[in-house]
């Protein structure tokens, strides 16, 4: 009768570990997938300044205007000017954003890991290995990796 409730309770704590991991997996996808989004933003965010900044110095390197074309001009650099630093401004904040993101859980990091020696087709024994997880965690991260292939 005792070895039956243990049985019933060490079932249970599987599922609840199993239950967690899934959590876990799915949470560190989220995370890596706004990662990414962020980091395409950054890239975009990237080379709209440097555009920007190309279009300034052709500015500056234009021949000989009239005050006319010059004041026109000035406006223009200056309206780029305060365009670069709105950029520059959001490009500060999300790479902030990327580190907080990358910081929010350090435990998640292996099994992004994970994720991704077992879609270079890692075996068990490697996931274990490399990631220092146990069988049951390696094996339900490949079955998890053929569900969604």
């Amino acid at each position: 009768m005792m070895t039956n409730w243990l049985l019933i309770i060490s079932a249970l704590a599987l599922g609840l570990a199993l239950i967690a991991l899934v959590t876990v997996i799915i949470t560190s996808r989220r995370q890596a997938e706004l990662i990414e989004r962020q980091q395409q933003r950054l890239l975009m965010l990237t080379e709209t300044a440097s555009e920007v900044l190309q279009l300034r110095e052709q500015f500056k390197q234009s021949s000989e205007p009239s005050d006319k074309t010059d004041f026109a001009q000035q406006k223009a650099v200056a309206q780029l000017q305060q365009h670069v630093a709105q950029l520059t401004e959001e490009h500060k904040q999300l790479q902030q954003k990327l580190q907080e993101v990358a910081e929010q859980d350090p435990g998640s990091k292996l099994y992004q890991r994970a994720a991704k020696l077992v879609v270079k087709g890692a075996s068990t024994e490697e996931l274990m290995q490399e990631c220092d997880l146990p069988q049951a965690e390696a094996e339900l991260l490949i079955s998890l990796h053929k569900k969604g292939a």
